[in-house]
């Protein structure tokens, strides 16, 4: 039967030798029986060709170069062992047109050569082959594009015979197509030599970094479109047509995904998401952390984000991952593209040369190199430097300054360097550069605006300040209850029975305000700082010591000032009055969590003598009546927190989880332990007193300052954020219900899994990972309707109870004074206030993911050198699953508190068995998963995994060179580890102690040895700006907790 002719008109334009353009029509008549000159093909197409001109049935795959890697890297495939290349009619034509007549000649050389077994495919005559150009799209995405159609029909058409692999130096391509048809590889050009001639033909690898500096060194032309004008942008966003948002790159998948938020206006009920960025051309130049515009693309462009869990340092999709794209994303998502930049947001950046970067740096002059960023979320960043040889393994700190439109990579320079990579101080330095966390020593102009406290010149309360207050010193019982050893105690309570029978409850915070003035130096470097940073071995204060750890501490047995919030509650705990103001306090005890706790149960008065120094040496009558009055006063609070928590869980008040940690130090600075917190009720009371002061202070200045007072707000989280809660309740038989904070609270209840208390605990956290954050705002900037705090469920909420540690507590001080009519001080606006609160807000965050990623540090330097056999104690643990992923699960160390991936997949396109000893096993195979399940089918037969199973896994050092270093988890059995019923509460209080213990005295027996020689000159002014606190300074237990899901805190 004669084949079906289909007929279509190309237009091909060109330039003329006068610089116009002349359009030429062809007619293309395209057919189903195109030769495809393959020894393989069944369907006898090949009419009667030499066998030697035919691709050989003997290779292990065909390739098929794209039209760029044909003009770019010709030269490698004109490498004789390689062999059955196929050149699609689409790549000749560039070669052609886009390339030069030499470089057309050398490919039908390669074709000519029968040695070569290659071939010419007329893709564009093959009627299932080719593919229309779509309105817009550009040449190098159709002809990429073309060129998988290809390669889809060529191995259809050989009934999956041979394996093709697309040949591609797109990382985009990569991600685009390699997923799409099983045995149809996607692969750049480096990772396919890699994978197939590196020990072959190592000469290729080399061949192949010289083409690609020469293909860099090329004018490309425009590799991104251009941007709007201003004005087509703002009427763009104005008429809702262009969507404007901050661009946050995914630091799981950073090559490829990203997302712009939309701002407020622009949100809907029916479209609320993101706007998702798929690839660097739609991103156009834009920086993680951008205002940027975009717009958005057509449902059919329209993707879904990637199921694949990513592996760090892979730049490209390994083989066996790219199967079934349908089933390895998300459903679609409102997709964009990048049209217009409002405001960089570029900074400084810690970067590394690459690992086997070569110049002559002896050389006095500059060159061009690229540089890897520490942040997996910024772009390779081209810089000039002669000093590459001499940085190689040290992290530098550079800035961007352009990024041209015919550049792939953005244009900076040097700033510094920090000091070698792997060294402890290097890499807090790396930590605290990344996000932006100044720890530069207070200025002498700073300490001078500030009282002093010596044995020279002590510190007294004025007495004009005495008369403007309220004086509690002697007739309430004050004291404090914090972590053992704080010594920046910013809040105390009293508690009494009045004569009317009705409970006076007392909340008095450090008066901060009153030293630190609108506007002086120490305000502005505390609102520059805006919080405390806490590290693992370390913190850097907001305020200078003086204040934070001497004259704002409200320890015992001294006079200081304090802002009170006083209420009379009724017998059953209802407000009958409040008062506000400023007072002056001397606090009776300065107790700490556990002794309180004990004091509650019953504690013997000489245990408690022995833990109060305040009682020693009192007489025998007096200790009895003063420990009676004690005992009494902290189980009051308790019955008091106790209800006013209980107004608030039947309000809806959510109990999530986090991980939190206490640091201790020696006298020399050494960390002695690192112990989970264990949970008291006394910790319920201190919250449940600070968030019943902030909710009534935040009702104060509401009402006083409706347009300008400074809230925290805790939105609605986004239903979607809970579908994997939902998915693993479901497993145990648990209905989570969502549709208030009331019903979350209750299902949350509900879960409990007497077999399993792990169960709740993860329940918990995977709640809380749902939760959108909450942040400061300004009342004139939200509707009233808005000012909710979903979380604690509570119509206003404020920060007021930690000024020590945070900015924000200080601006709402000085507000509520004002409110009381004990402040004149003129208050911010609303619109001051509102940029203040974005502010705050960047640096809570960043003084967060600090926090955690020093956490992460300590935990890499632990492991390292350790998982070298499968039987130490320290990495082998029990884990379980909370996550279902294309390719491996995501599971939790209730040890340790860490959560990661666990592959079940390999690069090599193998699957993980566990055998009947239990021991793993890599096998060919294939996976298939459910929302709540994942399936490994081996040549052994089927292991089926459910989310909250108990595994085994092994942990162990994933080095990075360029980024931060991970820790990497490896399934070991499908069963719960041997060990899981042990006490997981004391082991996790010997490891975690063996974590900082070890590295610490590591770290500090290798600076000592090599700070002269190997640390260089810049050693004393890195050490003097991010080395730990000196000795001379009073000793503190740091409490410091590492959210990594953390919602809010309670003060």
């Amino acid at each position: 039967m004669a084949d079906i002719l289909q007929k279509s008109n190309r237009f091909l334009r060109f330039k003329s030798s006068k610089g116009g353009g002349v359009c030429v029509v062809r007619e293309i008549y395209r057919r189903e029986t195109v030769p495809c000159q393959s020894s393989l093909c069944l369907s006898n197409c090949q009419e009667n060709t030499d066998e030697l001109h035919l691709l050989p049935k003997e290779a292990s795959h065909y390739i098929m170069p794209d039209p760029a890697v044909a003009r770019d890297y010709l030269e490698i495939l004109e490498e004789s062992s390689i062999t059955g290349i196929i050149f699609t009619q689409t790549t000749v034509h560039s070669v052609q047109h886009e390339g030069s007549r030499k470089l057309l000649s050398r490919l039908k050389n390669i074709v000519k050569d029968k040695r070569r077994r290659s071939v010419i495919f007329h893709n564009e005559f093959q009627t299932y082959a080719y593919c229309e150009r779509e309105q817009g799209e550009s040449l190098a995405l159709w002809q990429r594009r073309a060129t998988f159609q290809s390669a889809e029909w060529f191995f259809n058409h050989l009934a999956g015979q041979m394996p093709i692999v697309m040949l591609t130096d797109n990382q985009q391509a990569c991600e685009e197509y390699g997923k799409k048809t099983v045995n149809v590889f996607v692969l750049t050009v480096e990772d396919y030599l890699n994978r197939f001639w590196k020990d072959i033909k190592p000469g290729l690898m080399d061949l192949y970094y010289s083409l690609k500096a020469s293909v860099g060194s090329k004018s490309k032309g425009k590799e991104y479109i251009g941007y709007l004008s201003p004005d087509m942008l703002t009427a763009g966003v104005k008429s809702g047509k262009l969507i404007q948002g901050f661009l946050q790159v995914n630091r799981n998948n950073a090559s490829t995904e990203a997302f712009v938020r939309r701002s407020r206006q622009d949100m809907t009920e029916e479209s609320i998401s993101d706007i998702f960025i798929y690839g660097s051309a739609a991103r156009n130049r834009a920086v993680h952390g951008d205002l940027v515009v975009v717009e958005i693309l057509p449902r059919s462009q329209w993707r879904g984000r990637s199921l694949i869990i990513k592996e760090e340092e892979v730049e490209v999709e390994d083989l066996a991952a790219r199967k079934d794209e349908g089933d390895d994303t998300t459903p679609a998502l409102p997709t964009g593209q990048v049209v217009g930049i409002v405001q960089r947001n570029w900074k400084e950046y810690v970067a590394t040369f690459a690992q086997n970067e070569e110049t002559g740096g002896g050389d006095k002059k500059a060159g061009k190199v690229l540089v890897i960023p520490y942040d997996f979320r910024i772009p390779k960043i081209r810089i000039s430097t002669c000093q590459v040889n001499a940085l190689r393994d040290h992290r530098i700190v550079v800035r961007i300054d352009s990024w041209e439109i015919d550049s792939q990579y953005p244009n900076g320079h040097f700033v510094r360097s920090l000091g070698k990579r792997g060294d402890l101080e290097t890499e807090i330095a790396a930590i605290l550069i990344e996000n932006s966390i100044s720890v530069n020593p207070f200025s002498d102009a700073q300490m001078k605006e500030l009282p002093t406290d010596t044995p020279e010149r002590p510190w007294h309360i004025d007495d004009s300040e005495v008369k403007k207050r309220r004086d509690l010193r002697n007739t309430h019982l004050v004291f404090s209850i914090d972590p053992k050893g704080c010594e920046d105690v910013d809040d105390t309570l009293s508690v009494r029975l009045l004569e009317t029978g009705n409970i006076e409850l007392g909340v008095h915070i450090a008066d901060v305000s009153y030293y630190v003035h609108p506007d002086s130096l120490t305000d502005i470097e505390a609102r520059e700082r805006s919080t405390t940073v806490y590290l693992a071995d370390r913190r850097y204060d907001m305020l200078p010591a003086i204040l934070s750890a001497n004259l704002c501490s409200l320890v015992s047995g001294v006079d200081r000032y304090a802002v009170s919030v006083i209420w009379e509650l009724s017998p059953s705990y209802d407000v009958l009055a409040v008062w506000y103001g400023r007072t002056i306090i001397k606090s009776r005890y300065k107790l700490f969590y556990e002794l309180a706790q004990a004091i509650s149960e019953g504690l013997s008065s000489e245990e408690i003598v022995c833990n109060i120094p305040e009682l020693q040496g009192v007489t025998e009558h007096e200790l009895v009546e003063r420990i009676q009055e004690l005992r009494t006063a902290i189980s009051c609070l308790m019955t008091i927190a106790r209800n006013l928590k209980a107004r608030r869980v039947r309000g809806g008040a959510l109990e999530l989880e986090s991980v939190e940690v206490q640091v201790q130090l020696s006298e020399t600075k050494s960390v002695q332990d690192l112990t989970p917190k264990e949970h008291m009720e006394i910790h319920d009371t201190i919250a449940e007193c600070m968030i019943f002061a902030n909710h009534w202070v935040a009702t104060k200045i509401t009402e006083s300052f409706p347009n300008q007072a400074l809230l925290r707000h805790h939105p609605l989280p986004r239903e979607e954020q809970f579908s994997n809660l939902k998915n693993c309740a479901a497993t145990h038989g648990f209905d989570i219900r969502t549709k208030s904070n009331k019903e979350l609270a209750e299902s949350l209840d509900k879960c409990v899994d007497p077999q399993d208390p792990v169960v709740n605990k993860l329940l918990r956290m995977l709640a809380t990972q749902a939760m959108t954050n909450a942040e400061y705002f300004s009342t004139g900037s939200l509707s009233r309707d808005q000012f909710f705090h979903y979380g604690l469920a509570l119509d206003l909420y404020t920060h007021f109870t930690s000024p020590i540690r945070r900015y924000a507590d200080i601006l709402v001080h000085r507000q509520l004074l004002s409110a009381v009519g004990e402040s004149n001080m003129k208050l911010p606006s609303n619109t001051e206030l509102d940029d203040m609160s974005q502010h705050i807000n960047q640096k809570h965050r960043a003084a967060q993911y600090a926090q955690r990623e020093s956490q992460e540090l300590f935990q890499c330097l632990f492991f390292k050198g350790r998982g070298g056999s499968d039987d130490d104690e320290h990495c082998i643990v029990d884990a379980i699953i909370y996550q279902i992923r294309a390719n491996g699960l995501f599971v939790y160390v209730p040890r340790y508190g860490i959560k990661g991936p666990v592959y079940l997949r390999s690069k090599e396109g193998q699957v993980l068995h566990i055998q009947e000893n239990g021991s793993p096993e890599w096998t060919g195979g294939e996976i298939s998963r459910t929302e709540q399940t994942i399936t490994v089918t081996s040549l052994y037969g089927q292991m089926t995994y459910r989310l909250l199973d108990h595994v085994t896994v092994k942990l162990s050092l994933l080095e990075s060179w360029a980024h931060s270093s991970g820790l990497k988890l490896q399934l070991m059995s499908n069963s719960p580890h041997k060990s899981s019923q042990l006490d997981v509460k004391n082991l996790a209080k010997q490891q975690k102690a063996e974590i900082i213990k070890e590295v610490s005295s590591a770290a500090e027996d290798k600076r000592s040895m090599q700070m002269s020689h190997d640390l260089g000159p810049n050693f004393p002014e890195l050490k003097k700006q991010y080395g730990q606190t000196p000795e001379d300074q009073s000793l503190y237990s740091l409490f410091e907790s590492f959210r990594e899901t953390a919602l809010f805190s309670a003060g």
